[in-house]
C-alpha cells in the first residue's frame, strides 16, 4: 500500500489526494485548498460588514409609541376609526424616513438611506390615500417608485459587486 509523500499517511492506490493532509498524490492533479466556514466566521464577517442595526430597538419603540398614541387619539374621538390604518401607515412611513435620514447622516452617503427613504415615502403616500380617500393616483406612484428601486438596485449591483 502507498504512503503520502508529505505526511506519511497510508493511502489507497486510486486516491488523488491524501485523506489526512489533502496533498496531491498524482501528477497533473491540481491542489485546491478548501476552507470550511463555521458560525464564528459568519458572525465575524457580518460584524465586518456592519450589518448589525443599532437602531432596531429605537425603531421598534417608535412604532409601539405611535400605535399607543393613535389608540389614545381614537379613544378620545379625535381621529375616526376608519382613518386609523391610514394614520398608522403614515407614522410608519415617517419613522422609515427618519431612519433613512439617520443612515445618510451617519455614512455621508445617500445610497445607505435610499431604501428607507423611498420605502417610507411610499408608506406615507399609501396612508394619505387611505385618510383622504384618494384611490386613483397612488397605485401608479407605487409602480413607478418600485421600478425606480429595481433600476437603482440593478445599476448599483453592477457597479459594486460583492466579493
Amino acid at each position: 500500500m502507498p504512503y503520502c509523500p508529505r505526511c506519511g499517511n497510508e493511502v489507497s492506490e486510486d486516491s488523488d489526494y491524501c485523506t489526512k493532509c489533502r496533498a496531491p498524490l498524482k501528477e497533473g492533479v491540481t491542489y485546491r485548498r478548501v476552507t470550511r466556514r463555521d458560525e464564528k466566521d459568519e458572525k465575524d464577517e457580518k460584524n465586518e460588514k456592519g450589518d448589525d442595526d443599532k437602531y432596531g430597538a429605537i425603531m421598534g419603540g417608535l412604532i409601539v409609541t405611535w400605535l399607543g398614541a393613535l389608540l389614545l387619539l381614537q379613544n378620545q374621538d379625535i381621529i375616526r376609526g376608519s382613518d386609523f390604518g391610514g394614520y398608522f401607515l403614515m407614522g410608519i412611513g415617517v419613522i422609515l424616513i427618519f431612519r433613512g435620514l439617520l443612515a445618510v447622516q451617519e455614512t455621508g452617503s445617500f445610497d445607505q438611506g435610499f431604501g428607507y427613504l423611498i420605502g417610507g415615502g411610499i408608506v406615507v403616500l399609501i396612508g394619505a390615500g387611505i385618510i383622504y380617500n384618494i384611490r386613483e393616483w397612488w397605485a401608479f406612484i407605487l409602480i413607478g417608485l418600485g421600478l425606480v428601486i429595481i433600476l437603482r438596485g440593478v445599476t448599483e449591483r453592477g457597479r459594486n459587486p460583492r466579493p
